[in-house]
């Protein structure tokens, strides 16, 4: 298993899912997958989120506002978000990055570019997790000694 976090593809569009599911979970990874923003929103992950494959053009919420939503969740501001859109206008792009998105597809995504940024965020979630497990450990020798 490539790491104990889980990725979130979020996209109305179920063949783009399967795609995405399939060639990472080829990887290795843990992969679950919601149909639109509310289920996306209303899943349990625990604190085993590490990425969410966000797209953008959805109905009901699309991906700029659940994206929002994601960040004012004090338990989400951590977690790495990824658009993947076949909008590559200004105006998006620009509403992404206020947001907070750390990283940008295009649709069609190209999986060998899907798995080097997937990998990439992911390999920063592991390091964020060994320095909190490494000053999780510093603050146990501490209140020993």
């Amino acid at each position: 298993m490539i790491g104990s976090r889980r990725i979130l593809v979020v996209d109305d569009d179920p063949a783009s899912c399967e795609v995405v599911a399939y060639s990472l979970k080829s990887l290795g990874y843990r992969v679950a997958i919601a149909a639109d923003g509310y289920r996306a929103l209303n899943m349990d992950f625990e604190d085993d989120l590490g990425l969410v494959i966000l797209d953008v053009h959805m109905p009901v919420l699309d991906g700029i506002e659940i994206l929002a939503m994601l960040r004012q969740r004090h338990s989400m501001k951590s977690v790495k978000v990824l658009a993947m859109t076949g909008d590559e206008s200004a105006e998006v792009r620009a509403a992404l990055e206020v947001g907070g998105i750390d990283g940008f597809l295009t649709k069609p995504v190209d999986l060998t570019t899907l798995r080097e940024e997937v990998g990439r965020l992911m390999a920063g979630n592991a390091q964020r997790d060994l320095g909190l497990f490494r000053r999780s450990l510093d603050r146990r020798r501490r209140n020993r000694d």
